[in-house]
């Protein structure tokens, strides 16, 4: 017969063991969810590797009107480095006017700078007197593949101030001549580039996510994974990955900036980026002074430069000439 004491080991045992296997199983799940949500190729995507600034396509994207006039014939591959760190950030340089006021665009998730969601943008900008600088952000594109994983703009948003002290320092360009254009992860990252420099003067952002935590939660029932499974997510990254997901917020963002002006595009029929985002964004800014210009759509993710370019164009040039001046 067992005694007491060999029953009582037995159940340190046995709960001990139990311990183990609900340990393991929720950072096994973090993992899981780590490895499928956040993952990125490293590669540009096989529909935009003919792209380029001076000859790009826009038929992945459903429109039949004709993008040349805004190519961009001048232009020239440029490796940025962040500081610190192996990463090089493959850019591509458009200068239009020495030391003139000029744009860094940010594109979004596993997308880069060949994406036409950029090289539009791009040539608008550039037609209208702006330089314009096109980055691959980290494990996108032709820039470094740290890991293979986006960190939600925790480490994305060092590129930006990478790219920012490469124009002040490397082309004598002035902080005050500075903006930032962001699309749908490029926007997230824009936002949350006030918490690490301010040296730009205005920022312009199509579906820009705001609330992280509500956004992979979104995302998760997106791609088809429980929403709870957030937590683990969350700590599998902070303990074995050591990024805080959350370490950042656009709200705190917002609260360390110098109050640089935001013009906001959104698409209210957006799958990806729900658009109670864009109303926390207007929300945060009202509560910290800061100047907003809204757009709102009846459009889906990102379509706004393609479903009213000439209306995107003339707001996008209207609002950087007022505010890098």
């Amino acid at each position: 017969m067992y005694s007491k004491s060999n029953i009582g080991g037995l159940m340190k045992k046995i709960l001990a063991s139990l311990l183990v296997v609900l340990v393991g199983g929720y950072f096994f799940a973090g993992y899981y969810v780590y490895s499928q949500a956040t993952s990125v190729t490293c590669v540009v995507w096989e529909g935009d590797k003919a792209n380029r600034p001076n000859n790009f396509s826009l038929t992945e994207k459903d429109v039949t009107w004709d993008p040349s006039k805004y190519f961009v014939t001048s232009y020239e591959t440029v490796d940025i480095p962040v500081e610190g760190t192996e990463i090089v950030l493959n850019s591509w340089w458009m200068e239009y006017q020495s030391k003139g006021p000029t744009v860094i665009v940010l594109h979004g998730l596993t997308s880069s700078k060949y994406s036409p969601d950029m090289l539009l943008v791009a040539g608008m900008l550039y037609n209208n007197g702006f330089n314009v600088l096109a980055i691959d952000m980290r494990d996108h594109g032709d820039s470094t593949c740290e890991d293979g994983y986006h960190s939600a703009g925790q480490k994305e948003s060092d590129d930006v101030v990478a790219s920012l002290n490469w124009l002040i320092n490397e082309k004598q360009i002035s902080a005050s001549k500075i903006g930032i254009y962001g699309s749908s992860l490029g926007a997230l990252v824009g936002l949350l580039t006030p918490a690490k420099s301010n040296d730009f003067e205005a920022l312009a952002v199509v579906d820009a996510p705001f609330d992280f935590k509500t956004l992979v939660r979104e995302e998760m029932t997106y791609q088809g994974f429980p929403p709870v499974l957030f937590e683990p997510l969350y700590h599998y990254v902070l303990i074995f990955e050591r990024i805080n997901l959350l370490e950042n917020s656009p709200e705190g963002s917002l609260e360390a900036s110098k109050k640089q002006p935001i013009l906001i595009f959104n698409g209210l029929d957006n799958d990806r980026v729900l658009s109670h985002h864009t109303d926390d964004l207007i929300n945060a800014a009202e509560k910290n002074s800061i100047k907003t210009e809204v757009h709102r759509y009846k459009i889906g993710h990102t379509r706004v430069m393609y479903d009213y370019p000439d209306e995107f164009e003339n707001l996008l040039i209207k609002f950087f000439i007022n505010e890098l001046n």
